[in-house]
């Protein structure tokens, strides 16, 4: 059986690098010495300096920089500053996204410097790979600092059943994503953890923002007597599909979920997961979520939250400790439809917490609203489809169960939500 988050799991990265996102180590330092002569013949001004950036104002420039992190030369631009200085037209360009996983051992394949967009837009950029992948977008791997950054237009899909981390901007970020915004007629395809703007986190995300993007889930799960995080049709949402670990804070999302396959698991406005995280702060999220055959873990806001009380229950194996017990989310804001025949775990703001070595996370709900409708699912909550060990407090529900007030603020349903992690 997967582990829970098979994402994490699969990319095997160390906890040297979980801890350094956005540095390097001294092989990266090396490679990226060696090939400084070669980075910045491609670049028609300056010396990748804080005071002096890379400067990109072409889609050719842009196709070289992306060229030399994926193929190592450039030690991922470890510690060096890109700026990108005019808008770039991805038409008719065969895309391959920035970053890949090809070195696990130096990591020199990752982005690892900082990219600021000063608030320019890459418009048009669309991908799609019926093979495996895992970070897919118009960056890959990010373990640096993307920020400042407008993206239109973006249609990502991955249709390989295996494939995870796809994002409207970032596949997989490890690092910062701050003041990243989509809009347009974006539209992320995939089966396990589809963002808007990332695919898989476990980095800080901030002041991003996703307008009318739709996301499509794809894949089945199949359940007998028990519901057990999946690797197959999970984890989707407007701003990230799937977080364990990092924080969320200031982010605004509107647009649509769908998953067309059978019991669909984390769907969430902001997150499908934003499991693990310490906390998600001052976020907005407008979303219409639709699954027509079942599903678990359905929210306004995420799909499933908490923290366990183990501050280091993932330090072994994914390579960081939470600072707050329960999870932290406040003062978010929720407009929600759910239409999720048979559904269960669904909420107004969250779905549920996760059985995960030994407890269900547990998570605090404070200075939160949501108005809405949900209409289907099986005994759903106003605020909580489940909240075991959790609590609600100055929060405001205004949410309609098939045109009927739903008074529960929390569902009553008596089945957990379960980690794969709990036996083989």
């Amino acid at each position: 059986m997967k582990k829970y988050v098979g994402i994490f799991t699969a990319l095997c990265l160390t906890t040297a690098l979980m801890s350094g996102c956005g540095s390097s180590n001294t092989k990266t330092e090396t490679a990226a010495a060696e090939n400084e002569s070669e980075s910045s013949s491609i670049f028609s001004e300056g010396t990748g300096t804080a005071e002096d950036p890379y400067q990109i104002s072409d889609a050719e420039t842009f196709l070289a920089f992306a060229e030399g992190v994926n193929s190592g030369t450039e030690g991922g631009y470890a510690d060096k500053y890109i700026q990108l200085t005019a808008d770039i037209d991805l038409s008719g360009i065969d895309w391959t996204p920035i970053g890949n996983m090809n070195d696990m051992e130096n990591y020199t394949t990752f982005f690892l410097g900082t990219f600021d967009g000063l608030e320019h837009t890459v418009s048009n950029l669309t991908y799609t790979t019926d093979d495996f992948i895992c970070g897919a977008g118009l960056f890959g791997m990010n373990a640096g600092v993307i920020e400042n950054l407008n993206v239109e237009n973006s249609v990502i899909t991955a249709n390989e059943g295996t494939s995870l981390a796809i994002g409207g901007v970032i596949g997989y970020n490890m690092g910062v994503a701050d003041n990243i915004h989509i809009s347009g007629n974006s539209e992320i395809t995939g089966n396990n953890c589809t963002g808007g703007i990332i695919g898989g986190n476990k980095g800080t995300v901030k002041n991003c923002s996703a307008e009318d993007v739709n996301i499509v889930v794809i894949g089945d799960n199949q359940f007998d007597d028990r519901i057990i995080q999946v690797d197959i049709a999970e984890c989707g949402g407007l701003i990230i599909g799937g977080s364990f670990g990092g924080t969320i804070d200031n982010c605004t999302a509107k647009g649509t979920i769908t998953a067309e396959g059978n019991e669909p698991v984390g769907l969430g406005g902001i997150g499908g997961c934003l499991e693990m995280m310490d906390s998600v702060t001052n976020c907005t999220a407008d979303v219409t979520i639709k699954s027509a055959k079942g599903g678990h873990a359905i929210g306004g806001l995420c799909g499933y939250a908490g923290t366990h009380s183990d501050p280091d229950v993932c330090l072994e194996t994914e390579g960081f400790s939470t600072t707050n017990y329960p999870s932290v989310i406040n003062n978010c804001n929720v407009t929600v439809s759910i239409d999720a025949d048979n559904a269960t775990h669904v909420g107004g703001i969250v779905g549920t917490g996760l059985y995960y070595y030994g407890e269900e996370t547990a998570f605090k709900i404070t200075n939160c609203s949501v108005k809405g409708e949900i209409n289907g699912a099986v005994t759903p909550g106003a605020i909580a489809g489940r909240a075991e060990g959790s609590t609600i407090e100055n929060c405001n529900a205004d949410v309609l169960f098939n045109r009927n007030s739903l008074t529960s603020e929390i569902g009553s349903t008596t089945c957990m939500y379960e980690s794969a992690d709990q036996y083989e």
